[in-house]
């Protein structure tokens, strides 16, 4: 008899935590932007409090992925000063493509400028930004926004570096 309750507890506890898992893991849930400006002086921060709620969601995503990427190349160049980094980010304007809203840090490219050959030309970018300041981020941000726009583009990749004179430097394609 005990043998039977014991079975008759397992299969009701099972029955009911199957379904319960199932729902709980089977919703997407959405990539969201933050709303709500943490300041924190201790890290990089590519606008102000009031540039941050004005903008719109592509622009705080973009960001978001910025000061991320800057964040993260600080700690590796604190940890490792002889080594230059360099950050890749793309960022699509549908929020939940996760295979174009992503960030990629790695070792920077030392480049050879004595020898070059033609098939080695780099691409032209679309657009530059130098910010060392708060404002210029911020146009800088708007500008690539406004470029996806004109040339109907989804998405953009944007390279972020580092410069000895510790602004940043966004190259987007």
């Amino acid at each position: 008899m005990k043998n039977y309750q014991s079975n008759l507890l397992k299969n009701i506890f099972f029955t009911l935590a199957i379904p319960f898992l199932i729902f709980s893991c089977s919703k997407e849930k959405a990539m969201v932007t933050r709303t709500t400006y943490i300041e924190n002086g201790a890290m990089y921060k590519s606008v102000t409090k009031e540039e941050y709620l004005k903008a719109t969601a592509l622009e705080r995503r973009f960001i978001d992925q910025i000061d991320g990427a800057v964040n993260a190349l600080d700690i590796l160049k604190k940890n490792n000063p002889q080594q230059n980094y360099v950050a890749i980010l793309t960022i699509d304007k549908d929020p939940n493509n996760k295979f174009h809203n992503s960030i990629l840090i790695g070792i920077a490219e030392s480049k050879n400028t004595d020898i070059k050959v033609d098939s080695e030309t780099e691409p032209v970018p679309d657009g530059k930004c130098h910010i060392c300041g708060l404002k210029s981020a911020y146009n800088c941000i708007s500008e690539v926004e406004k470029y996806m726009e004109s040339k109907n583009k989804n998405s953009i990749s944007a390279t972020i570096t580092r410069t000895d004179d510790n602004c940043v430097d966004i190259i987007y394609h």
